[in-house]
């Protein structure tokens, strides 16, 4: 006889919060959840995303990582609106807000239940010097990669669920596939404004830099990471 498949506390989870917020109840209490959540597991990842310059800069980015979050959810927040109105889904501004946090809870959750693996990687990199270039623009790859597809991953999850919920969920998984687009344009920019998080091999470890609205994330891979792992490597780089 064939046995049904227990879901997992993650699915379970954000099945009960997603049928929360398409209801429209305690749209607040929901909220609260989730900002929870979202900063609890991006400090855990942010702790080990800065430790390999030790625990001042894994102290930082623990505080830092977070907001980055919060930021990016606030900025991309009115385009995920007109987003949802665009597409005819029917969604409130409250529930289009609560969305846009469940989506960074999920990926929240994601990279903390991957900062084991990020936090083997980091102690097994050579310590912060001027040889350790290589070893900063792998890292910094790493830590990129894993944020990136986790937010990916939170974005499918949202949007695999919304589509199993009729013609409207269907309008708003096509909303949130949309999403992901300015997440990552607008995360990435928040970021580099919010840099250190590997820590440079160059620069002394600090809060934030003096230069911090100077240039951009793209520019940076394009530019230094990328040509150094080629061989067309450039004297000095930025180092986020």
């Amino acid at each position: 006889m064939a046995t049904a498949v227990p879901r997992s506390r993650l699915a379970s989870w954000r099945e009960g919060a997603l049928e929360d917020v398409l209801e429209g109840r305690e749209l607040g209490a929901v909220w609260l959840t989730l900002l929870a959540v979202t900063c609890a597991c991006a400090a855990l990842y942010g702790g080990v995303f800065g430790s390999w310059h030790g625990p001042r800069l894994a102290l930082f980015v623990a505080v830092k990582f977070p907001l980055v979050l919060l930021a990016t959810a606030a900025l991309t927040l009115p385009f995920n609106w007109t987003l949802a109105v665009a597409t005819r889904a029917p969604l409130t501004f409250r529930q289009v807000a609560v969305l846009t946090f469940l989506t960074l809870a999920l990926a929240s959750t994601v990279v903390a239940s991957l900062a084991p693996v990020a936090w083997l990687f980091v102690r097994s990199a050579p310590p912060p010097g001027d040889a350790a270039r290589t070893a900063h623009n792998l890292l910094y790859l790493m830590h990129t990669a894993i944020v990136g597809g986790a937010g990916m991953a939170s974005v499918a999850l949202l949007r695999g669920a919304l589509a199993r919920r009729g013609e409207a969920g269907a309008r708003a998984a096509r909303a949130i596939r949309l999403w992901v687009v300015t997440f990552a344009l607008v995360g990435g920019e928040v970021a580099w404004a919010l840099r250190p998080f590997v820590g440079s091999v160059y620069y002394r470890v600090e809060f934030l830099r003096d230069d911090a609205l100077h240039g951009n994330v793209y520019e940076f891979i394009a530019t230094d990471i990328v040509p150094h792992l080629t061989g067309r490597t450039r004297p000095k780089g930025g180092c986020p």
